[in-house]
């Protein structure tokens, strides 16, 4: 009986988190309130504050739901022009540029989250992209400074 209380309450965690993502990548943090939340997952505010006791935490389980849907990119192009597309469809998503803004913005609101978005997103793409530049006789500073314009010009301009 146990395990399906805890699969109950998992379902609902996730449920919640779900439907926490597109609010928050339209509203932002400040702009998202429980409320919005309760409304959009179907949930009572009781159970979102049972699973998340702040929104710093359920944007932090949301982004790990996230980051573990995400594919692990493979930057193996043979020419520049055939990496900058994988990098545009792997790394640069609509959703992954609009957590650069999110972040870039408003993490200081949640510390933990930008944090583990800057280590499991951000970083492992760029060692990435160091690996490629090192194997193609490119200079990494460069590739990494086109890609963290790419970045700023997209989250300006979303």
């Amino acid at each position: 009986m146990r395990f399906k209380t805890e699969m109950a309450q998992n379902s609902k965690k996730l449920q919640i988190a779900e439907s926490a993502l597109p609010l928050f990548l339209e509203n932002g943090i400040k702009g998202t309130s429980v409320d919005m939340v309760v409304k959009a997952s179907g949930v009572s505010k009781p159970t979102v504050y049972n699973h998340f006791p702040d929104k710093s935490s359920l944007l932090h389980y949301t982004l790990q739901c996230w980051l573990e849907d995400q594919p692990k990119p493979t930057f193996d192009a043979a020419d520049e022009d055939t990496l900058l597309s994988q990098i545009e469809n792997q790394w640069l998503t609509t959703a992954a540029t609009r957590l650069y803004g999110l972040f870039m913005g408003e993490g200081n609101r949640a510390p933990e989250a930008r944090e583990l978005f800057s280590t499991v997103y951000d970083q492992t793409r760029r060692e990435l992209l160091a690996a490629w530049a090192a194997a193609h006789n490119q200079p990494n500073e460069g590739w990494q400074a086109t890609v963290s314009h790419l970045i700023f010009n997209r989250t300006l301009y979303a």
